[in-house]
């Protein structure tokens, strides 16, 4: 009994010392946590924390932005009056990218009705920003053509004006350097494209196409109808096909690069009488582009109908055949007849030496004419001036 009792009382000391220690331990950490307390409290005193801007979800509708129907929009645009305008535009145009995403996504006929008014409403308020930004531009950009306009008055000359006046006018009365009636609808306006190219230029035939191609691609991207773009796709795969077969027999290669229109004169002049009806039509309609190749694809012969462009390719394919093993240059460094032939065409198989050995032959316009003709009474006038006082002396 004795030996039980001591072994009950020791298993009691045990378990109250243990229980006094948890005690202990927990009254220290109460006191640490409350002086920790105390210590965070005074630093937050001291240096109150910054709030943090989120973007969640509650954020958004306690904003009162939205765009859930007509009523709501109109009241988005009341309560962001408040803001600063670039905040406004970038507001507006979230939403209405959220709410495209939104109508993609749902089905319900009145929900996506009342969304399309919201929208509508947006994109009213949008455009209108956009018209008051324009007239501002448009108003600075007058005051601005007004200044220079006026500090040009005082600067330029009359001759300076008329001469700039003059080259504007010629700009505007020159062919157009692209050819019309090129199109990818379907499989019959491509073919259609595909004819009106034939004989042109290799380089403009794949440039073209090219730009053909990539002007489908884009339309694909913003076209539902089926039948549509399942046209476009056909006249696409007319163009792939074009472009295959033209890198396949290496159609470049019969490109036909021009000379300047300035050579072309020096060598009418060398050609004396060689030169044939057909050659001096070509360089009157080069001269009546000023030289401008590229114009030729709209400029059409006389006779035959057909462009420039066409007829010259023609015309070099069967020079170029013929005189494929000739001289080009003499011993005096002179083109020969049979080179001046094709030179006549604005074409030389060695257009670096050309430009090397033959020099440019510029027209003279009816400007340069009577401005030298002006020079030279003034010359002469002068060389009088001159003369007279000796004449005085010698009296």
């Amino acid at each position: 009994m004795v030996a039980m009792g001591r072994s009950h009382l020791s298993g009691q000391r045990r378990q109250v010392g243990k229980e006094g220690l948890r005690m202990e331990a927990t009254a220290g950490d109460q006191e640490r946590g409350a002086s920790s307390f105390q210590v965070t409290r005074h630093y937050i005193t001291m240096f109150p924390a910054k709030p943090i801007i989120t973007m969640g979800k509650e954020e958004k509708e306690d904003s009162g932005f939205g765009f859930k129907d007509k009523a709501k929009a109109e009241e988005t645009l009341r309560l962001l009056e408040e803001h600063d305008p670039n905040y406004r535009r970038l507001t507006v145009r979230g939403l209405l990218g959220r709410a495209k995403r939104v109508l993609s996504m749902t089905k319900a006929e009145e929900k996506i009705k009342n969304i399309k008014e919201a929208m509508e409403v947006f994109e009213n308020w949008l455009a209108e920003l956009e018209k008051n930004k324009e007239k501002k531009t448009d108003k600075k950009e007058k005051e601005e053509t007004k200044e220079k306009k006026d500090d040009k008055e005082k600067d330029s000359s009359p001759d300076v004006e008329m001469e700039d006046k003059t080259k504007k006018e010629d700009k505007k009365d020159l062919p157009a350097d692209t050819v019309p009636g090129l199109g990818f609808k379907d499989k019959a306006t491509a073919e259609n494209t595909l004819k009106e190219l034939e004989g042109r230029d290799p380089d403009y035939q794949k440039l073209a196409v090219k730009g053909l191609i990539g002007r489908a691609k884009r339309v694909l991207t913003c076209t539902r109808d089926e039948t549509k773009i399942s046209n476009i796709k056909e006249a696409m795969s007319l163009f792939d096909k074009f472009l295959d077969d033209f890198d396949t027999m290496h159609l470049s290669k019969q490109n036909n690069p021009y000379i300047s229109l300035g050579i072309v004169r020096t060598c009418v002049a060398k050609a004396e009488g060689l030169i044939s009806e057909q050659q001096k039509s070509f360089i009157e309609a080069y001269s009546s582009v000023n030289g401008e190749y590229k114009r030729l694809r709209t400029v059409a012969e006389k006779e035959g109908g057909k462009t420039w462009d066409i007829v010259r390719n023609v015309a070099l394919k069967e020079l170029k055949e013929k005189y494929a093993d000739v001289k080009l240059f003499d011993e005096k460094d002179e083109p020969t007849k049979e080179h001046l032939e094709m030179l006549l065409w604005a074409y030389s198989p060695e257009q670096a030496r050309v430009k090397k050995t033959i020099q440019e032959t510029k027209e003279e316009s009816e400007n340069d004419k009577s401005e030298e003709e002006n020079n030279s009474r003034k010359r002469r006038s002068s060389a009088k001036d001159e003369e007279s006082p000796s004449k005085k002396k010698k009296e």
